[in-house]
């Protein structure tokens, strides 16, 4: 009977020590996770042509699925981590990309347009209209 106690006895602690570990390695990945730094930016995007505020321009921070789209006065808000890169896009303007710097939440950006371009746009259109004829008296 002594042998089982020991046995039984000794289990446990070996248990406890291995979920003490796990749960030491799971809260120093936390701290790791939170010491990344993020920061939300915000600006404005307009046409160099023009200064005109540009609707639904692309704001993608590169390498990840992180976004969004200017407003109707050309306004973007966006949390990003320190250091990122941003890329600027719309159709008809040259792509844009700023390094994003800690402690600098402003970036006003001025998009030149592509002439290039805008040679290749083709826009295609099918309809069919019936005629009807209408006699005046």
């Amino acid at each position: 009977m002594n042998e089982k106690q020991t046995f039984f006895s000794f289990k446990p602690s070996l248990w406890l020590v291995r979920s003490a570990v796990f749960m030491l390695l799971v809260a120093i990945n936390c701290l790791c996770i939170s010491a990344q730094t993020t920061q939300k930016i915000h600006g404005v995007v307009k046409s160099a042509t023009d200064g005109m505020p540009l609707i639904g321009v692309n704001v993608v921070e590169m390498g990840t699925s992180n976004g969004a789209i200017t407003d109707v006065d050309g306004n973007y808000t966006l949390t990003v981590s320190a250091g990122a890169t941003l890329e600027f896009s719309y159709i008809g303007f040259i792509a844009q990309k700023i390094q994003v710097k800690e402690g600098v939440p402003a970036y006003d950006v001025v998009l030149k347009e592509d002439s290039e371009t805008l040679d290749e746009v083709v826009v295609v259109g099918y309809g069919v209209q019936k005629k009807v004829y209408c006699l005046l008296l």
